[in-house]
C-alpha cells in the first residue's frame, strides 16, 4: 500500500473527511483567535461604490486576543497572516 493510500485509509477509519486537516494542539490559540475575529475585516473600495475586505483589523485582533487571554506575539501574527491571505483568496475567488 502506498503512503497516500495508507493516509486515506487511516482518515476513513478515524471518520475524517478526505479534505479535513488535523492541526497540532500548539495552534489552538491561533485557531481560537482566527475564529473570534472572522468578521473583523478592513474594507476597501472596489468599482463604483462597492467594498471588499482587504485585511484583518489588527486593532480588533489585538483586543480580541487579550480578551481571550492570548498574548499576541510574532508567531501568532505570522500564523494569522497565513490565515488572512488564504481567506482573502477564497473571498476574491468569485470576483
Amino acid at each position: 500500500m502506498s503512503r497516500k493510500e495508507a493516509v486515506a485509509g487511516a482518515r476513513e477509519m478515524m471518520g475524517l473527511e478526505a479534505d479535513s486537516v488535523i492541526l497540532p494542539a500548539s495552534e489552538r490559540p491561533l485557531i481560537r483567535l482566527a475564529l473570534a475575529v472572522a468578521g473583523q475585516w478592513r474594507m476597501g473600495p472596489v468599482g463604483l461604490g462597492g467594498m471588499r475586505p482587504i485585511a484583518l483589523d489588527m486593532v480588533a485582533v489585538d483586543v480580541t486576543a487579550r480578551w481571550l487571554g492570548i498574548t499576541p506575539d510574532a508567531r501568532l501574527l505570522e500564523g494569522l497572516a497565513i490565515i488572512e491571505r488564504e481567506a482573502l483568496k477564497l473571498m476574491r475567488k468569485d470576483q
